[in-house]
């Protein structure tokens, strides 16, 4: 299993146990030219929990997957679209 995809099911474990619909949350990679980023896919009621007060939440989700990418040498975003 690759770094991109150990990180993926991270993501969607973490996503899951913070929203109040789990089976609702998918996480999307997209590979681009400087970096690969991951697409936090949650329905509209549950983002508030997964940013968290003050973007809390999201910003240690980000830092965690920044650590693994300072590791591997490798740059990684982590995104809500809307």
């Amino acid at each position: 299993m690759s770094l991109d995809d150990r990180l993926k099911a991270l993501l969607e474990r973490l996503a899951r146990a913070l929203v109040a619909t789990p089976d609702q949350v998918e996480v999307r990679m997209v590979d681009g030219r400087r970096a690969t980023r991951f697409e936090l896919d949650v329905p509209e009621k549950d983002r508030g929990q997964l940013i968290g007060k003050e973007g809390i939440t999201i910003r240690s989700v980000r830092t965690l997957v920044s650590i693994a990418a300072h590791k591997h040498r490798r740059r990684f975003e982590v995104e809500i679209p809307d």
